[in-house]
């Protein structure tokens, strides 16, 4: 869902350029979503939060006319507060597993910081270069990971219905990328 709202929005907010293949795609994967959800036994509201609230940051990223690196700064030094204070709240409940007792579990938590900003850098560079749209629809790749790894790897469940709105959700990917990279050839 992510990654169709950004590419809506791209459209809608940015004014990003769209024609017909770029609408045909859109409406492919609603359609597939739709179909999706219906098969759902209740609606994954988790999934539509992150949805909302990651394509809502990525366009306000994009309205904001800053560098990436300084805007990340600046989240970063606004958000470390609030941080601290979960931290705080944490070390309260003696739930502090960041301590010097356990070196191991030390080094991997201060390893997530690095982990966490790298990757948002580069996605942030992504939609400065790409654009809000394109960075959208390239982001499937994510999703498609997630499943092949819970299909190979931890034997999950995957039907007919999955399988239907999977193949929708990547015909409308290639003919968004496709018409993207026709027009890079024109330009």
């Amino acid at each position: 869902t992510m990654p169709i709202l950004s590419v809506f929005f791209g459209m809608l907010f940015l004014k990003e350029p769209y024609n017909k293949q770029k609408i045909i795609s859109v409406i492919l994967v609603l359609i597939s979503i739709t179909y999706l959800l219906i098969d759902f036994a209740s609606v994954p509201w988790t999934g539509l939060i992150v949805a909302i609230t990651w394509s809502t940051y990525s366009l306000l990223r994009k309205k904001i006319n800053v560098e990436s690196d300084t805007g990340l700064l600046i989240e970063s030094l606004f958000i470390s507060p609030l941080a601290l204070f979960a931290f705080y709240l944490i070390s309260l409940d003696g739930n502090n597993y960041f301590t010097l007792s356990d070196p191991k579990i030390s080094f991997w938590l201060f390893l997530a910081g690095p982990m966490t900003v790298i990757p948002l850098f580069l996605f942030l560079k992504g939609v400065d270069l790409a654009g809000l749209g394109t960075s959208g629809m390239v982001f499937f790749i994510t999703p498609t990971g997630q499943f092949l790894l819970g299909f190979f790897y931890f034997n999950e469940f995957f039907d007919f219905n999955k399988l239907i709105g999977f193949i929708i959700i990547w015909i409308a990917v290639i003919i968004y990328l496709h018409d993207l990279s026709r027009e890079k050839i024109r330009n």
